[in-house]
């Protein structure tokens, strides 16, 4: 069993826009007025998969592991404990101290 901290996010592709104006005015007195207009647009890109608009995917982020427990037949001798850890450790990234080992019955 694996608990997680949070769920899958997928994070969308993006056209942005961004546009910016700068006007300085002077007046017959001498003074200065300067004026700063943007503007900012940002749409979703989609592509076409079997004849659906589908939103194109930058970037998935994976759930972060909270913790695992696993039983297994044999997890009572210390040495196949932990080669279970080991390989718990190595396929999910999961730190020794959040995974938990169990003998079956």
């Amino acid at each position: 069993m694996i608990t997680y901290t949070q769920s899958s996010e997928v994070v969308a592709m993006y056209n942005e826009n961004n546009t910016t104006s700068h006007t300085t005015e002077t007046d017959s007195t001498g003074g200065t007025r300067t004026v700063e207009e943007g503007e900012n647009s940002k749409e979703v890109i989609f592509t076409e998969e079997n004849g659906a608009s589908v939103p194109a995917t930058k970037t998935v982020i994976n759930p972060k592991i909270e913790g695992v427990i696993v039983t297994a037949e044999g997890a009572g001798d210390a040495n196949v404990k932990a080669n279970i850890v080991s390989a718990v450790e190595a396929v999910t990234g999961a730190p020794a101290h959040k995974v938990q080992v169990f003998s079956m019955n």
